[in-house]
């Protein structure tokens, strides 16, 4: 009878423990890991590096084409040709054809658009990392303070029935059963503390949380309150799905690459003006100056010139960078189309998903843990009448604590399936 009491014990501590929820605390604790990833995680930092550099590209993008300033000097000096001597000023000024320097900004403005997107992709990641392993904590944490409680119990019954046994008043065989359940559940317990504490890494390497004991998951996120339709998700998943939008970016970007590269096969223009004073000394020729002095003959020409520049390509030059973006562009049309047709379908397995974790939670809840209850009940009623064996007993005892594990694990495929399913229609629900 003693035995039987402390089963009792054992049971309602167990429920206890497996049943409790104070979902509000969970969630708050999930949000705060996830602004400490979004602020810490270096893996973030480096993808906004990404978007300060498009940003620079952006900026150089739209620098126009720096016009030259060209100086020279020409003497015959060296030659032994004196009186020869030229000096000019020139000034070349390059135009871009064809609208490069629009079309350069305009792919430059994509690619700024897809850095911020892909970091808002890993983001929607890294939280669904995150709730997921948080999730894998908790439940792996009840599990542990329901096992502690267990073992407890259990050892408390084998030292009882261990007394009894050196008294003569139980046989060696409910010693030995009760040393084999007590072994087991130490073996689930080492088990479940050892994913525990690999959550807990994860959590910390995740969220970049430093320091022993930081991170204590103790109860699943809360349920969104509302009422959640499939078809607003499905809209809700194509309208915010950050990969979607990298693919609509990415086809966006391939046909302003595809221009950019027609335009780039066309000569730009360089308009030129250049201004230049030329001496010139005759040999042998003299003539007289007003005074009347014999000098030798010389010559100074001040001339302008102005002229156009235009190189001589054609589009095969640059038939080779059209075919390459013309082929990404064709790839970002094909990743485009399959993302609109695959979300759909993973918004809807996803809400399959939830929706089969609620209908599981449903049927925990409609009693299985008390009808449970109440079948160990009988059967210890049964063996204090002896009508059955100890052997009896520790099965339906298992049987029951299994069947909490089983709940336990019932409310962590729920959270599961409601961070799939947050994940899967882009990171919010609307």
């Amino acid at each position: 009878m003693r035995f039987v009491c402390q089963v009792s014990l054992l049971l309602g501590v167990v429920s206890a423990i497996a049943l409790s929820q104070t979902p509000e605390q969970e969630s708050f604790v999930v949000d705060v890991l996830i602004r400490r990833a979004v602020e810490r995680n270096r893996g973030l930092a480096a993808l906004r590096q990404r978007i300060a550099e498009a940003l620079g590209l952006q900026r150089q993008a739209g620098v126009k084409p720096v016009p030259t300033l060209e100086f020279s000097s020409s003497t015959g000096r060296p030659l032994a040709t004196k009186g020869e001597e030229e000096y000019s000023a020139g000034y070349f000024f390059p135009v871009e054809t064809a609208g490069k320097r629009q079309k350069r900004v305009r792919v430059a403005d994509k690619e700024v658009q897809l850095a911020e997107t892909e970091l808002a992709e890993r983001i929607r990641q890294l939280a669904f990392e995150i709730q997921g392993r948080f999730v894998d904590g908790v439940a792996e944490q009840q599990k542990v303070e329901a096992l502690d409680r267990l073992i407890d119990v259990n050892r408390q019954v084998f030292r009882l029935t261990q007394a009894r046994v050196e008294k003569g008043d139980a046989a060696p065989l409910e010693r030995d059963l009760l040393s084999v359940e007590l072994s087991r559940a130490e073996a689930l317990r080492a088990s479940s503390f050892g994913r525990l504490m690999g959550a807990v890494s994860d959590l910390k390497r995740l969220a970049a949380v430093d320091g022993p004991g930081a991170v204590r998951p103790r109860d699943f996120p809360a349920a969104p309150l509302g009422t959640l339709e499939i078809a607003g998700l499905e809209q809700h998943a194509l309208k915010t799905r950050p990969d979607l939008l990298i693919a609509r970016l990415l086809e966006e970007q391939g046909s302003a690459t595809v221009d950019l590269a027609e335009a780039e096969g066309k000569p730009n223009v360089t308009l030129s003006a250049r201004y230049a004073r030329r001496h010139s000394r005759f040999d042998d020729q003299f003539g007289l100056t007003p005074s009347g002095v014999l000098t030798a003959l010389r010559d100074r020409d001040d001339l302008v010139t102005v002229g156009v520049s235009i190189p001589l390509l054609n589009r095969n030059r640059n038939l080779g960078n059209i075919q390459a973006a013309e082929a990404r562009l064709a790839g970002a049309r094909l990743r485009r189309l399959y993302l609109e047709a695959a979300i759909p379908l993973e918004v809807m397995a996803a809400w399959d998903r939830y929706m089969a974790a609620r209908r599981a939670l449903d049927v925990y809840d409609r009693g299985v843990v008390e009808q449970s209850e109440k079948n160990l009940n009988v059967i210890r009623q049964a063996y204090s009448l002896g009508q059955l064996r100890i052997l009896d007993v520790l099965n339906e005892q298992r049987r029951l604590v299994e069947t909490y594990l089983a709940v336990i694990d019932a409310r962590a495929e729920g959270a599961r399936a409601l961070a799939e399913l947050v994940r899967a229609v882009g990171g919010t629900l609307p």
